[in-house]
């Protein structure tokens, strides 16, 4: 279908870069194609990290690869503490945005010292635990690198993102069972959304316009507009994650979560303490976009 191929988005880049020329194919090995293939996927991964898009937002359950207890059969118990699991990083993730806290489960008993759950609340609302009518609440978690536990093969240098004969990328979370909501790779326009394609077109002819200008002066000139008009599109995509996003105004205070639960270590959902602490984070936030200007956003 004529506009949704990798070619299309690069002849559109080539047109905005001010480039009378066009290309059939990214492998084709004519000049354009080869500058356009050295940007394309760089800054396509790049942008996908510059903002929440929600068409590519990701939800999928983890592989585990080791339980620090020791009690889940066929994976390690080698575990960076004060972490309890390690999960595989997902192939295709551009970024991780956040791990669900899921204490449906777990079950675990009283913390100890603690004093037991009422059977009634003293208040409703209060301590209970997310329902498929809840919004998702996020659990800490912590990327790192790990060499105990390569994929097995003998490829010297695995072609998978986050693998090398160094170590993998893993994900390191108290949470059980844990799933991940993540930015996935999206290669094919067709799923892009026209904010997204708007902005990438503009990036990669920021990044093509210099070096297929004949006029230098010219092609900086154009370089500074395309990254203006990805910046634009960059902001537009982040007010829409504002308001589409998962945020909300019902935020229940530590205080108010604990009360009926027996204080601060509690069932918090990912809180310090608990069955989701740790050192991590929460929510991983987008990363500034860089331009070839030297310039971030």
């Amino acid at each position: 279908m004529s506009g949704w191929l990798p070619e299309d988005i690069a002849n559109q880049a080539l047109d905005a870069a001010g480039v009378d020329m066009s290309i059939g194919s990214l492998q084709e090995g004519t000049r354009p194609a080869q500058v356009l293939l050295r940007a394309y996927g760089q800054c396509l991964r790049q942008l996908l990290r510059a903002a929440h898009w929600n068409f590519a937002r990701t939800q999928t359950p983890l592989t585990l690869l080791a339980d620090a207890s020791g009690q889940t059969p066929n994976v390690g118990n080698q575990v960076p503490t004060p972490w309890s699991y390690e999960y595989a990083y997902p192939l295709n993730c551009m970024k991780v945005r956040f791990v669900p806290w899921n204490p449906q489960s777990l079950t675990p008993g009283v913390p100890s010292k603690n004093i037991s759950i009422p059977s009634t609340p003293l208040m409703t609302g209060l301590g209970q635990q997310p329902s498929c009518n809840m919004r998702l609440q996020p659990a800490r978690f912590l990327e790192a690198m790990d060499t105990n536990y390569l994929p097995p093969g003998n490829d010297p240098l695995p072609q998978n993102q986050g693998v090398s004969p160094q170590g993998r990328t893993v994900i390191l979370t108290n949470v059980q069972n844990a799933l991940v909501v993540y930015t996935a790779l999206m290669n094919y326009p067709s799923n892009w959304d026209p904010i997204f394609r708007a902005a990438f077109v503009a990036y990669l002819a920021s990044e093509i316009a210099l070096p297929l200008a004949k006029d230098k002066k010219f092609g900086l000139t154009l370089r500074d507009q395309q990254i203006k008009i990805a910046q634009q599109k960059i902001t537009q995509a982040r007010l829409t994650d504002g308001n589409e996003g998962w945020f909300n105004n019902d935020i229940a205070t530590d205080w108010m979560r604990d009360r009926n639960t027996g204080g601060g270590f509690g069932w918090g959902f990912g809180g310090w303490g608990g069955y989701g602490g740790g050192p991590g984070v929460w929510f991983n936030g987008w990363d500034q976009c860089n331009f070839g200007n030297s310039s971030s956003y």
